[in-house]
């Protein structure tokens, strides 16, 4: 849940959001479109990476359910979508608003269903808000700068000679630095030395042609073609 390669670094969202009106929202009691506002203003955080992730405390007036509900649902939530930070724990965003949009098509009344509806919109506009996209555009310039260097730098510290997988000698000119989890689903992982091995072109080539998107598929893999398991246990231990 809280590994020490990937301390976020959190920030408060300092905009401020005009609360939505819309004739589905009208009817709506103002008292708790304003607690739904506050919680969303005052219990979210923005990561280094520029993505959205909000406070446990509230996360039962985002959801419109009981705190009893939403200690349940956090129970369910994965840990790689929960952050530890000191005392407080977060959840993603992302995660939160998978919730929310089956909540809206579970909501078992039409009123529920338009709060629920009018705290998605906060989501979405903290999420679409400038300083996310900034921060986000940093991360990305961040990430095409570093995983330009990872071949290198894991090839001299390791003093990598074989193919990590297969173990033939490795051919140092068209040799690749191969992402344990994929650059696509894992962002956050992929400038990360500790996420990738060092192969030849050609085994590189079966693992993208395969798809191989983890650690979980790569090591069945490894087993059908009798390569190098060593890795696994390693990674495993990186807590990720």
């Amino acid at each position: 849940m809280n590994h020490p390669l990937i301390p976020y670094q959190f920030e408060t969202v300092l905009e401020k959001f005009p609360v939505p009106s819309s004739e589905h929202l009208s009817y709506l009691d103002d008292r708790t479109k304003v607690a739904i506002a506050n919680a969303w203003e005052n219990f979210t955080v923005l990561d280094n990476y520029g993505r959205v992730w909000i406070s446990s405390q509230k996360v039962h007036i985002l959801l419109r359910t009981n705190q009893d509900n939403a200690k349940y649902i956090i129970g369910g939530v994965p840990d790689s979508d929960k952050y530890r930070d000191g005392k407080k724990l977060y959840i993603r965003g992302s995660t939160i608003y998978q919730i929310l949009d089956y909540n809206i098509q579970n909501a078992r009344s039409l009123q529920r269903e338009n709060y629920i509806r009018f705290s998605e919109l906060f989501y979405r506009a903290i999420r679409d808000c400038s300083r996310a996209r900034e921060l986000r555009a940093e991360f990305y310039e961040h990430l095409n700068r570093t995983v330009g260097y990872l071949k290198q730098r894991r090839i001299n510290q390791l003093e990598v000679k074989q193919d990590e997988l297969t173990g033939e000698p490795l051919h140092l000119k068209s040799c690749e630095f191969s992402h344990i989890r994929s650059v696509s689903l894992f962002p956050e992982l992929a400038g990360l030395l500790e996420n990738g091995l060092i192969i030849n072109k050609t085994t590189h080539e079966k693992i993208t042609q395969l798809r191989i998107n983890d650690e979980n598929e790569l090591l069945q893999l490894c087993e059908l073609e009798e390569w190098s398991t060593d890795w696994h246990e390693s990674f495993k231990g990186l807590g990720f």
